[in-house]
């Protein structure tokens, strides 16, 4: 018992020293790993694993399957959007052309992949006297159609849906 006590307060003497001697430093080091084994056993016990019910795990499968059949129904929308699409290209940059417009405006290919679901400002190309200019339109698309919306005035949105030229 007289061990323990001396322990003890050499332990309690400790932080006032600068220099420890090796059986300080043992000491030192099996209360900080014995501290760290209380934390680490606390912490997973604390840890509570989730069992599900069968009824749980197909609602779960259930939703995850219905999350891939409409992400692929997006994804074969969006191809058939620029499947056999006419190219046209200017300079180095590759464009898809609208169809039934005011002007023929194009789009770079790179700002297909910008279109989604909610409206976003996107840069079309028309030309003029052979050089491109540009005009900021509101874009988006819709899960049902493979046209892509668009409203030439910001303030008033009206949407109206246009197609790629056709490869022939």
């Amino acid at each position: 018992m007289k061990k323990k006590e001396t322990e003890a307060l050499d332990l309690l003497i400790i932080p006032q020293k600068e220099v420890y001697s090796d059986e300080e430093k043992k000491s030192i080091l099996k209360m900080l790993n014995a501290d760290r084994q209380m934390k680490q056993k606390k912490k997973e016990n604390t840890k509570s694993h989730t069992n599900y019910t069968q009824e749980d795990k197909e609602k779960i499968l259930n939703s995850l399957n219905d999350r891939r059949l409409s992400q692929k129904t997006q994804d074969e929308i969006k191809k058939r959007r620029t499947y056999n699409k006419k190219k046209y290209q200017f300079g180095n940059k590759k464009y898809y052309k609208f169809l039934n417009m005011d002007r023929e405006y194009y789009i770079d290919m790179n700002d297909c992949s910008k279109i989604s679901s909610r409206p976003a400002i996107i840069t079309l190309y028309y030309k003029v006297f052979g050089e491109l200019k540009k005009q900021d339109f509101l874009m988006k698309v819709e899960v049902y159609s493979e046209k892509i919306f668009i409203s030439n005035d910001m303030l008033r949105v009206h949407y109206k849906g246009y197609s790629f030229e056709d490869n022939n």
